[in-house]
C-alpha cells in the first residue's frame, strides 16, 4: 500500500514587512522542521495538497465541500489536526500542523567579555574587547535570523560580530528577528556598559523615614538580584545606600551606611559570599531630584532618594 504524504503549499499574498531601517520581503509561510513537524504562519492562507510518498510530484489537492478547506487560514497561534480520507482504502490518516503566531524574542549573545546581564542592560569587561551577536529565542518554528544595529548603525544580519571596547562606556544596540514562517519581532533596545564604574538603581528599593528595615516588597528584588550574583560568581558589587534630606547630615550618614548592611545581610543570607559585596552608606549627598538641604519637596521625591543602588566592581579573583 503507497504511503500519503501531506503537502502544504503557500499561496503567498505579496505582502512586504517592514523593520527599523531593514525592509524584508518572505516568499514562504510554511516550514518543516528536521523531525516532519510543519509549521504554518498565522492568518495566511494554505493550500493542501496529498501525494504518494514514492510520487511527490503526483499533487492532488484535497477535495472538500467545505469552501473554506482549500485555501485555509489558521487562525490560532497552536497545534491543529487535519484528517484525510484516501479514496482508495478509506483509511483516515491525520495530519499535525502547528500555527505559528508568535514573533521571536531578539537579545543578545556574547562570546567573549561578559560580565552579568540584567534585564536590558549587559555589563562587560572593561579590560576585554568584548563580543556579541544578535540572538533569538523562539518556541514555535524556530528563529530563521536575527539583525542588529549599535548606536544607530545599519543593521547587520545573524553572525555578524559586534565588539565593545572601553573606548567608549556604553553602547545602545537594536536587535530584531525573524522565524522560519515569516513572524517578525518588534525591534528590542539594549544597553551594553562597559564601564566598571557605571552606577545602577535596584528597582524598588526604598525605605521609611528614619527606618533601614527592608520592607516587604523590596524582596522580589532582592532576590533577583540574588540569583544574577549567583548565576555570574565573578562579579563584586558595591552596595550603595541613600537617605533624603530631613534630619542631621551626620544622623543620615550613620543610616545610609545601617540600610546598605540590611541589603548585604539579606544578600548574605541568599548565600551570597561576603568578599563580593562592599555594603557604603552615601547619607543625604546624592539626591536623584535636587532635594537637598532647605528644599521643599513632596514625600514621592523624598522616598525616592530613600534608594539602594549598586556598582560593579572590578573582577577580583582572589578570594582570601
Amino acid at each position: 500500500m503507497k504511503k500519503i504524504i501531506l503537502l502544504l503549499l503557500l499561496i503567498w499574498l505579496g505582502v512586504v514587512l517592514a523593520t527599523a531601517q531593514v525592509v524584508k520581503s518572505s516568499t514562504s509561510a510554511v516550514y518543516v522542521d528536521s523531525t516532519g513537524q510543519s509549521f504554518v504562519q498565522v492568518d495566511q492562507p494554505v493550500y493542501f495538497f496529498v501525494a504518494p510518498q514514492d510520487q511527490p510530484d503526483s499533487l492532488v489537492l484535497i477535495p472538500s465541500s467545505d469552501s473554506q478547506s482549500n485555501p485555509m487560514y489558521f487562525d490560532g497561534d497552536g497545534v491543529h489536526y487535519l484528517v484525510y480520507r484516501n479514496p482508495s482504502t478509506g483509511e483516515k490518516i491525520p495530519f499535525r500542523i502547528l500555527a505559528d503566531g508568535v514573533a521571536p524574542k531578539p537579545r543578545i549573545l556574547f562570546k567573549k567579555g561578559l560580565m552579568l546581564s540584567i534585564g536590558n542592560r549587559y555589563y562587560v569587561d572593561a579590560n576585554t574587547n568584548a563580543i556579541a551577536i544578535a540572538g533569538a529565542t523562539d518556541k514555535r518554528s524556530g528563529v530563521k535570523a536575527a539583525f542588529a544595529s549599535v548606536d544607530g548603525a545599519p543593521f547587520s544580519a545573524s553572525g555578524a560580530e559586534m565588539q565593545f571596547s572601553s573606548s567608549k562606556a556604553e553602547y545602545s544596540v537594536s536587535v530584531y528577528a525573524q522565524d522560519n514562517v515569516g513572524n517578525f519581532s518588534d525591534t528590542l533596545a539594549f544597553r551594553v556598559i562597559t564601564a566598571v564604574d557605571s552606577v545602577v538603581k535596584i528597582d524598588n528599593i526604598y525605605f521609611d523615614t528614619n527606618s533601614a528595615k527592608l520592607k516587604d516588597g523590596v524582596i522580589p528584588e532582592l532576590d533577583s538580584l540574588a540569583k544574577v550574583l549567583r548565576e555570574y560568581p565573578e562579579i563584586r558589587l558595591e552596595l550603595r545606600a541613600h537617605t533624603d534630606s530631613q534630619g542631621n547630615d551626620t544622623y543620615n550618614l550613620t543610616l545610609s551606611e545601617r540600610r546598605a548592611q540590611s541589603v548585604f545581610r539579606y544578600l548574605q543570607s541568599k548565600g551570597i559570599a561576603a568578599y563580593r559585596m562592599v555594603p557604603k552608606g552615601y547619607g543625604e549627598t546624592m539626591p536623584v531630584n535636587g532635594c537637598d538641604n532647605g528644599v521643599q519637596c513632596t514625600p514621592q521625591q523624598l522616598q525616592q532618594n530613600r534608594r539602594v543602588e549598586f556598582k560593579v566592581l572590578p573582577i577580583k579573583t582572589d578570594t582570601k
